[in-house]
């Protein structure tokens, strides 16, 4: 791994089912699977965010934590009668990463001089958070399916 490169956990929509059937690994052309689309061309800032939620800790960013519970609350099969759910695992660049004590929702990328924003489990954060506004700061790595 890169300087500075660590692991964590990153969850998101799902419309299809990919991942169901280990004989059928074929991605989907749905536009709103975010998974099928971040496992064709990786994860896009550009595309960051548009699950619908209100709610964005520190703006429009890509979120992960080293809590795959955490990835868990935004893992969602869509309406998707699957008794499967997947989370996956990335390759971040957190490079100097600006802590945070509060919520900075406005923010569009880090200040000046950081490459990342972070925020530890503290007041009403329970899992700690990454978010990352480059595109080529993150990589997914491998995919967990889950019964759940």
């Amino acid at each position: 791994m890169a300087g500075n490169e660590c692991r964590r956990w990153h969850g998101t929509k799902r419309l299809c089912n990919i991942g169901d059937n280990p004989a059928n690994p074929t991605l989907c052309t749905q536009g709103g699977c975010s998974m099928c689309s971040i496992l064709r061309t990786s994860f896009k800032v550009a595309k960051a965010n548009v699950s619908g939620r209100i709610f964005h800790r520190f703006g429009k960013g890509i979120y992960v934590s080293s809590t795959s519970s955490k990835a868990y609350n935004y893992a969602s099969n869509g309406g998707l009668a699957s008794q499967y759910s997947m989370i996956m695992l990335t390759n971040v660049i957190v490079g100097q990463g600006h802590k945070l004590t509060q919520d900075s929702q406005r923010l569009t990328g880090p200040p000046v001089g950081y490459h990342s924003v972070l925020e530890e489990v503290a007041g009403s954060l329970v899992y700690d958070e990454l978010a990352v506004y480059n595109d080529d700061a993150i990589r997914p790595s491998w995919l967990v399916v889950y019964k759940y």
